[in-house]
Formats: C-alpha cells, structure tokens, sequence
C-alpha cells in the first residue's frame, strides 16, 4: 500500500469499536506493507482477534472483512487471507456502485469512499494478487521429503 507513508498516530480512545478495527488495521498494513516487518504487524495480532470477536454480526461492513484478511495472512493461512480479501474487494465495488449511481458531489463521494476510492481499490487489488501470487509459489515449492 503506498498511501501510508507515515505511520497512524498512536491512540489510546475510539468513539466505538468499528473505529478501533479501523486503526488497528491501518497499523497493520503500515507494518506489513509499507515497512514490510511482519514482525511488527504482528504485535497488533491478539488486539485485532479480540475486536473480531467483539463486533456485532454485519457480513456486509468491508472493515470487516479486511480485518478477517489481515488475521489470515499474519498467521500465514494464505487460503483464507485470500477468500477475505476478495470479499472486501466484492463490497468495495458494490460501495463504488452505489455512489456511483447517486447525484452526490465529487466531495461528498470522496468522503464516503475515503481510503477505498478507485486509488485504495487498486491498491487491494494489487494485495490480493500477490497473495494468489505467494500461495502459488509455495505450492510450487518442493517439500524436501525424501520419497
């Protein structure tokens, strides 16, 4: 992700918990993909698995689903990263869609799209094609065993 060149402010209060999933996520993907120091992404692994748990049931919230994806591939189930973040990317053209298809002024739109504009939905897209990618791979690679 190349937005995010500077890390997300340390936070202490969220106004609710969707803003909390928010922030930690952005935290993550600052550590995972613009640091790329998995290590570090992955100090915020047992927060994010608690707000997961935490939050009421809405298949359709794209935080959502980019938390599921973020979770996967930190602990490196690639298979499910994948299946997650496809969906986030399902939701965030049907948000495209129906902003789309109202008479909202170009500033209005910009506000509901926020960091999931054509620019974030690229960038995801790009995401989603390197883990394919990396799955691939290491399917591809042989095990060592001997036969």
């Amino acid at each position: 992700m190349k937005r995010e060149h500077q890390p997300v402010r340390s936070r202490r209060k969220f106004g609710n918990i969707w803003g909390e999933l928010d922030y930690v996520c952005k935290k993550i993907r600052y550590w995972l993909y613009v640091r790329k120091e998995q290590t570090r992404a992955k100090r915020y692994l047992h927060r994010l698995q608690q707000l997961l748990e935490e939050l009421p049931e809405n298949d359709m919230a794209i935080i959502r689903q980019e938390a599921w994806a973020l979770l996967h591939e930190l602990k490196g189930d690639k298979g499910a990263a994948i299946k997650y973040r496809q969906r986030e990317i399902e939701l965030i053209e049907k948000l495209h869609e129906d902003v789309e298809s109202r008479s909202y002024d170009p500033q209005m739109k910009a506000s509901i799209l926020g960091d999931r504009d054509s620019k974030g939905l690229q960038e995801r897209r790009a995401l989603l094609k390197a883990l394919v990618e990396d799955k691939y791979r290491r399917a591809q690679r042989p095990t060592g065993k001997a036969v």
